[in-house]
């Protein structure tokens, strides 16, 4: 008795019109995760960089300005934080915009067309490198204040006199940390869009070559 056909069945035994259908809803899925990620991520980070004030605030407004040492962490973890967010958006971009080039291709038409072509030249780059040089502003800012107060230990009477080097080595070793991760978060995602959209096409080129459509 012969088995169970197993793996996947072929597309030809779909038509076009199904597979097109199919691929548009895939297309505004990616659209609704992006547009949700793209929310959830503002909120976070809005909420972290919120937190960071008010926690510097009441650092120096409570006489307890040594807490600022600990400053460049905070915005390293938000900055990440967002760099990671960056790229998981931008990579279901290239998903979105490989799928809506598909959808061309089979049917002739831009009929889903917003990431490809609508707002493909948007100068999203550019925004995205807008941000991340205010984001390095501020690190290199919070860097700063963090390296005055580990500095002033050096006075007598200070806090953490006794261990100001101590302090200032610290200090300055979790700022280069940060600056070596925060780089390459920055790496890693540059070109997410890209790669990403590159991956989708040529899985759907070597899907059609092997199916000889």
């Amino acid at each position: 008795m012969p088995g169970e056909p197993h793996g996947p069945i072929p597309s030809s035994q779909f038509t076009n019109e199904q597979i097109v259908n199919w691929l548009i809803d895939e297309c505004r899925d990616a659209g609704s995760r992006i547009a949700a990620l793209t929310t959830s991520g503002d909120r976070i980070l809005a909420a972290g960089s919120t937190v960071i004030a008010l926690g510097a605030t009441v650092a120096i407004g409570g006489g307890k300005s040594y807490l600022l040492m600990w400053l460049p962490l905070g915005v390293a973890i938000v900055f990440v934080h967002g760099l990671y967010l960056t790229n998981m958006t931008q990579a279901l971009i290239g998903y979105k915009i490989g799928l809506e080039k598909e959808v061309e291709r089979r049917t002739g038409l831009p009929l889903i067309a917003w990431q490809s072509r609508v707002i493909a030249h948007n100068g999203s780059r550019r925004h995205v490198m807008s941000v991340f040089l205010l984001g390095v502003a501020v690190y290199m800012a919070s860097a700063g204040l963090a390296f005055t107060q580990a500095t002033h230990t050096l006075t007598p009477g200070a806090w953490g006199h006794e261990r100001a080097w101590l302090y200032i080595t610290l200090t300055a070793a979790g700022v280069i940390a940060g600056t070596g991760v925060i780089g390459y978060c920055y790496w890693i995602q540059r070109d997410s869009i890209r790669s990403t959209e590159q991956r989708v096409t040529d899985m759907f080129a070597a899907t059609t070559a092997r199916l000889g459509e």
